[in-house]
């Protein structure tokens, strides 16, 4: 199976992704959660490579954050 495709309308998909307390979205996520801060992050830095400090500071909601920029 390719994973270049995901057909919405995948049943066994969608039943595996709720048992593991997911699911399958059909629109970008919201811009203040964690993987929309990564994607806004990544529009706006296209030469950087995310890593897994990047995926830290968008679940602790500081990424892009300068210490400037804090209260």
């Amino acid at each position: 199976m390719s994973n270049h495709h995901v057909d919405p309308d995948d049943t066994g998909l969608r039943f595996a992704l709720q048992i593991a307390g997911a699911e399958l979205a059909d629109a970008p996520p919201p811009a203040d959660s964690p993987l929309g801060r990564l994607r806004l992050f990544a529009t706006a830095n296209p030469g950087t490579v995310l890593t897994a400090g990047h995926v830290r500071q968008a679940l602790d909601g500081t990424l892009g954050i300068t210490p400037s920029d804090r209260p």
